[in-house]
């Protein structure tokens, strides 16, 4: 790997030369000073700055797959979201029927990229915000279902 101009790949390696399958740290401290908890702000496990930069492209390409089809602006976020109650039918679908599933994700976030894109937003800013409302979210499991603790 090389060094990139953010200096990512020595981060990345410094991380996992902290972290190990059998013993997690819960704080660690970037190459950048920075102290965070290991858990929670670590790369998934074998995910490589290679991987996240591939997501990136692969976003990259969906959007202009999108405006090259009028889909963004000759679109509405009404249509985009029957759209995505479509994909999740055949998910469902997928699941019920115990097919490849791959696909049907892959779809919905296909939809899911014109909806952000259409306002403006990212999947990486949505996600962030989600991440936010559910990182300290209690509850416990009820028929395979997790409960906010504030809904028991």
């Amino acid at each position: 790997m090389t060094k990139d101009k953010n200096n990512c790949i020595h981060d990345h390696n410094a991380r996992m030369k902290q972290i190990t399958d059998k013993e997690r740290s819960r704080t660690i401290e970037t190459v950048h000073g920075v102290k965070q908890d290991a858990f929670f702000s670590s790369y998934p496990k074998n995910m490589t700055i290679e991987e996240e930069s591939s997501l990136r492209i692969l976003i990259d390409k969906v959007t202009g797959w999108h405006r090259d089809r009028n889909l963004i602006e000759g679109s509405s976020d009404k249509d985009q979201t029957l759209k995505l109650l479509q994909e999740l039918g055949e998910l469902s679908d997928s699941i019920c029927r115990s097919k490849d599933i791959s696909d049907d994700i892959g779809d919905m976030l296909v939809v899911m990229i014109n909806i952000a894109e259409r306002n403006g937003l990212t999947l990486e800013h949505c996600l962030g915000r989600a991440w936010d409302d559910i990182k300290d979210r209690k509850g416990k499991m009820i028929d395979g279902i997790f409960v906010k603790q504030t809904d028991l």
